[in-house]
């Protein structure tokens, strides 16, 4: 199931006449939940338990709070026990039907969400190995939902491999990217023409000939805060913007954008940088703002990006229409459904 505030889109015109009962007599909640809960029984260990209770609230199933009592649902449909069987299924048509006045079912957005915002944020799953572990539960869970027939599952089941082939893909490399980025030719130029790094190491009544010329010594080492590491001198940091920028460039504007990968080019210059062309990203629309820009990274960075990726980040354009980005928040798999995530 999906609501607006977790799995689901808000509902158009059109969906809003769907009927999530024409399968079956049973509530759909009702059939989801039956079968989510003898799958969640059927795990042997603790981990793969716990990964499948974040699977399941995100699904709108609480497994540890069903709407109907254990010794209710153990009555479930067996003779004798009719006026039971329909108290237990009024109790998760209540639900269910509650839960459509705020969204509708969409189970592929709703495993989009699961494997882009729930695993990187809402949850402690982010770890490589349990993102993927979390990745096979789900696979199992949703074939256990086909093996029993539930038709609404069962109808869109490719397009729910295809996310969950996509995820297995991407979020290895998500959590690199995470820890590389921005690289060293972006910090380089933070630190050179007016980023962050440059705000916490450089001392701002220095004048900047001053000291762009010299590399990182004593005359601005009372500017480092304690028990903070300078990623680089400024002579390493002049290596590697040399040829791209004038060192008296300033920055002419920033900004706080989302930026999403659209072609990764080959490496043009000595220093093995790779273009990347990006475009900033406008998230409520989910579509490109029109000028397309070009970022430099390092080849052990790229190796990890996939084109339409998401990085969230600040992003610096120079005097010469160079760019470059730092103070990175987010790295987004391409399949994010980012309308529906707040802004780091």
């Amino acid at each position: 199931m999906s609501t607006a505030t977790n799995l689901s889109r808000t509902l158009s015109p059109e969906e809003s006449k769907i009927n999530t009962h024409r399968f079956s007599d049973e509530p759909l909640l009702l059939r989801l939940d039956l079968t989510t809960f003898a799958f969640y029984t059927s795990l042997q260990d603790e981990e793969s338990k716990r990964l499948m209770e974040v699977i399941a609230r995100a699904a709108n199933l609480d497994i540890a709070n069903r709407p109907a009592t254990k010794k209710e649902l153990k009555k479930y449909k067996k003779p004798g026990y009719s006026e039971n069987t329909r108290n237990v299924e009024t109790k998760y048509r209540t639900k269910e039907d509650c839960l459509l006045k705020s969204g509708t079912f969409d189970p592929v957005w709703g495993l989009k969400w699961l494997l882009s915002y729930v695993v990187l944020v809402d949850s402690s799953v982010f770890i490589t190995n349990n993102a993927i572990r979390l990745c096979e539960i789900t696979e199992q869970w949703l074939n256990a939902l086909v093996k029993e027939d539930i038709c609404e599952i069962s109808g869109c089941i490719s397009e729910l491999k295809q996310v969950l082939n996509d995820a297995q893909a991407e979020l290895a490399n998500i959590q690199l990217l995470s820890e590389k980025m921005p690289g060293k030719f972006n910090n380089a130029c933070s630190l050179l023409f007016g980023g962050d790094l440059k705000q916490v190491h450089i001392d701002p009544y220095l004048p900047k000939w001053a000291v762009a010329v010299q590399d990182y010594d004593s005359s601005v080492a009372s500017a480092e805060p304690a028990n903070t590491d300078l990623i680089m001198s400024l002579t390493e940091a002049q290596s590697y913007v040399d040829g791209v920028a004038d060192l008296r460039s300033t920055c002419i504007s920033c900004g706080s954008f989302d930026i999403r990968i659209h072609k990764i080019t080959t490496p043009t210059d000595e220093l093995g940088l790779v273009p990347v062309r990006v475009y900033k990203f406008d998230r409520q629309a989910m579509k490109d703002y029109d000028e397309e820009l070009t970022l430099m990274f390092e080849h052990d960075i790229t190796v990890n990006m996939q084109e339409n990726m998401v990085i969230e980040a600040t992003l610096y354009k120079l005097e010469n229409g160079k760019h470059f980005i730092d103070s990175v928040t987010m790295v987004w798999p391409s399949y994010t459904p980012l309308d529906y995530v707040i802004l780091f």
